[in-house]
């Protein structure tokens, strides 16, 4: 099972960030868009809604390739609130809907963890006949942990 992760500092410009490197890990596999935007939504809620967002702050994506699936997994320092899907009835409004399209997305999802430190998970079916030996995810990718090891 391929398994890669990376450490971003917990700022808007780390949601840009976290897409590419996801979408360059996983490559040009169909299917991949999903788990990006997954990813991205994932990202956005821990720098909106958890202490990550504040000035210091830190997540981490991590990427995993199944024979079938690719999990996703964004840990960051926790907050007050938990993560839930909230229904938005207000169709002009576009403030609640990210775990609402990470539900859609996934074949399951998750959170782990709770006040001060959480992870929020999702998995996401590879389309039949698209997964290769390495499950989509490029031997050329380089992860840095938070310590700047390779």
């Amino acid at each position: 099972m391929p398994y890669y992760s990376a450490t971003f500092p917990g700022s808007r410009e780390s949601i840009h960030e976290a897409r590419a490197w996801t979408q360059h890990v996983l490559g040009e596999a169909l299917g991949v868009d999903d788990v990006v935007l997954v990813a991205s939504e994932l990202v956005t809620n821990a720098i909106r809604h958890t202490t990550s967002g504040l000035p210091g702050g830190t997540f981490t994506v991590h990427l995993a390739a199944f024979t079938n699936r690719w999990r996703v997994r964004v840990d960051d320092a926790g907050g007050p609130t938990e993560p839930r899907v909230q229904i938005v009835d207000d169709d002009e409004d576009e403030v609640g809907r990210g775990l609402v399209m990470v539900a859609s997305l996934s074949s399951a999802w998750g959170v782990l963890g709770a006040r001060h430190a959480r992870g929020v998970w999702a998995e996401i079916r590879a389309p039949p006949g698209n997964v290769t030996d390495d499950c989509g995810i490029g031997a050329r990718a380089v992860v840095l942990s938070e310590t700047g090891r390779k």
